[in-house]
């Protein structure tokens, strides 16, 4: 009778074999579901994914470029951020935030609030577009925005676009591809 216990722990581990594979799969399928849960729950209330097209942030950003935006309104001067404008998605810098005033020299030199702002992403600077009148107050629930290829960029300089307010605001750029 020896063979007969044999055969019982041979189907006894085969069975306990089969109970650990079926749990590892089972935690796989939990640990992979929690996995794009978080992704979804991720991409849809604290990132988004956008492509930009355009010349208006060369050198910067190059037309086709996929960027990653923290989902926001609280940007500061200096972040690149993109926004809605007539059923589009425009990616600018931020400028100017509301509360201060912008100025633009003739010679493309920017002062907010009569100080020069110093911006080292600029490779040349220009007048470009501008239709509003300056010096241009920007309100408190509004950024003042321009591309840094500032002699073909349509931004806040004109007046169809002007200042965007915050609610329009997607996020900022966190990542580029």
């Amino acid at each position: 009778m020896p063979g007969k216990f044999l055969r019982e722990d041979t189907a006894s581990q085969k069975h306990h074999r089969r109970m650990n594979t079926a749990l590892t799969i089972s935690r796989w399928l939990v640990f992979l579901l929690t996995a794009v849960l978080i992704l979804v729950n991720l991409f849809t209330h604290v990132l988004q994914v956008v492509r930009y097209t355009g010349d208006g942030m060369e050198p910067g950003l190059h037309s086709g470029q996929t960027l990653v935006l923290q989902k926001t309104a609280n940007v500061t001067e200096g972040d690149i951020i993109a926004f809605y404008y007539n059923n589009q998605v425009l990616v600018r810098r931020v400028i100017c935030t509301g509360g201060r005033q912008i100025d633009i020299e003739e010679d493309g030199t920017v002062l907010v609030n009569s100080a020069v702002l110093e911006e080292p992403y600029l490779t040349e600077k220009s007048m470009g577009q501008c239709t509003i009148s300056l010096p241009f107050h920007v309100q408190t629930d509004e950024v003042f925005v321009m591309g840094d290829n500032r002699a073909v960029a349509m931004d806040s300089r004109l007046e169809e676009i002007g200042p965007i307010p915050v609610e329009r605001i997607i996020g900022k750029v966190i990542f580029k591809i």
